[in-house]
């Protein structure tokens, strides 16, 4: 191995030795349902040198990839967590997010829709 690829590989592995700082934020976004039966998830996540992140974009990917989990049912029940890791010259963000695929039983026909609960202090 060859000077330079012996001091990346030593220079690397001091790096990653360094201890690291991770913080994570947790919030509910809808209802837990009662049929758990079937749960999803989906993650994303951003890297950056010096901490420098220049969008958020990276978490547009997250629902898409839920649904795709849950093509024909309705995604509830979802949990998001952020999570930031920061070492010494990179940071990561990731956004997991984990719920439940619902099947709604079909509508008999004839039947109308049924109505959605009234809103209280309206």
């Amino acid at each position: 191995m060859s000077s330079i690829a012996t001091r990346l590989v030593i220079a690397f592995a001091a790096v990653s030795a360094l201890p690291a700082c991770t913080s994570l934020a947790s919030v509910s976004v809808t209802q837990i349902p009662a049929d758990r039966s079937r749960p999803v998830s989906a993650e994303v996540s951003n890297t950056a040198f010096l901490g420098i992140h220049f969008d958020n974009d990276f978490v547009d990917e997250l629902t898409p990839e839920l649904l795709r989990e849950c093509p024909h049912g309705r995604l509830t029940g979802i949990l998001t967590k952020h999570q930031n890791t920061s070492y010494v010259i990179v940071s990561t963000r990731k956004v997991i997010a984990t719920g439940y695929c619902v099947y709604d039983p079909p509508l008999r026909e004839g039947s109308p829709p049924e109505a959605p609960p009234a809103r209280e202090g309206g």
